[in-house]
């Protein structure tokens, strides 16, 4: 056989076989990122008594009076995964966000700002976003994350950067945040005007109103 003839198919056969093995990698990788997420995702979903499709990488099911989500996502412009925890509450009005972005070293605080179309909203929700930081975000000091409003979704939401793709909230974290965005939830409604569902405000949620001291 010629030895050129012989080069190239043996370079083919490389080929062929890299292919072939970079398919199987694949495959394997895939598979053990979904069970993987599977083994992240099912206990949120047990703990809101709903479903988990791993397709879409989501839990659904209800919590304090309310349809509830919880999705990986990934971060505007693709760089990076978000975590949402979403609580489904229409209530109108105007959309706003209030995010928190860490110091660029440990000396230095957080920033944290309220963005909306309506210079009054703030106030009007009356909360202490620190105090539903600390009480959703286990890392408050150090995490990237926001709590926003949208009024054509329909959700108040939770929207957290993960670190590695493993970071996803426990059972329990889930929770509270779920418990923290209904008491948004309730307080958004008051601000936007819109009444409460019947019952919520009977339901035992965080406290996390602002207090006005005197020197305020």
């Amino acid at each position: 056989m010629n030895p050129y003839v012989a080069f190239v198919l043996a370079m083919c056969v490389i080929v062929v076989l890299s292919l072939a093995g970079t398919a199987y990698l694949a495959v394997v990788f895939n598979r053990r990122a979904k069970a993987d997420m599977e083994l992240a995702l099912a206990p949120l979903a047990e703990a809101i008594d709903g479903e988990l499709d791993l397709d879409s990488a989501t839990v659904s099911g209800r919590h304090a009076g309310h349809l509830v989500l919880g999705r990986i996502a990934n971060a505007p412009g693709g760089i990076g995964r978000l975590f949402h925890t979403d609580v489904i509450d229409a209530a109108g009005g105007t959309g706003w966000e209030w995010s928190s972005l860490p110091g660029r070293d440990a000396a230095r605080p957080s920033v944290r700002t309220f963005d909306s179309a309506d210079p009054n909203l703030e106030l009007r929700l009356g909360l202490d976003w620190p105090a539903a930081a600390e009480g959703a975000v286990h890392d408050a000091a150090r995490d990237r994350f926001g709590f926003l409003y949208e009024p054509g979704a329909g959700h108040i939401r939770l929207a957290r950067a993960m670190r590695t793709r493993r970071d996803i909230p426990d059972a329990a974290t889930f929770l509270r945040q779920l418990d923290v965005l209904a008491a948004i939830a309730r307080a958004n409604r008051v601000a936007q005007g819109a009444p409460l569902p019947e019952g919520d405000d009977a339901m035992e949620l965080p406290d996390i109103r602002h207090v006005h001291r005197p020197e305020e």
